[in-house]
């Protein structure tokens, strides 16, 4: 069986304990005995913590959805306008891990 696994969310509630990539390793596990070809994560632009946590477990930058907060806005009108370090959230950043 091949296919994809994605993370939803990974949120942590204290930061630089390691148990953020301990699951990111379990789910990276589990994609791979599952034969799925790709391991997948979406993050918004203003994430710079996500996206440097996620490069340095694997993850590579796949794709920019330029403007894609604004349809998720659409759907969830109390998505906030200004997020980390005061940066405008308009995109969605793709990152993989290629299995």
């Amino acid at each position: 069986m091949t296919g994809y696994c994605e993370i939803v969310s990974l949120d942590s509630l204290e930061e630089g304990h390691g148990i953020g990539t301990k699951l990111v390793e379990a789910v990276h596990q589990v994609a791979v005995e599952n034969a799925c070809e790709r391991l997948w994560l979406i993050t918004t632009n203003d994430n710079l913590n996500a996206l440097g946590f996620y490069q340095k477990r694997g993850f590579e930058l796949v794709a920019v959805h330029r403007g894609a907060m604004e349809e998720s806005r659409r759907v969830k009108p109390k998505i906030p306008e200004i997020g980390h370090n005061g940066i405008p959230i308009r995109d969605e950043i793709e990152m993989e891990i290629v299995l």
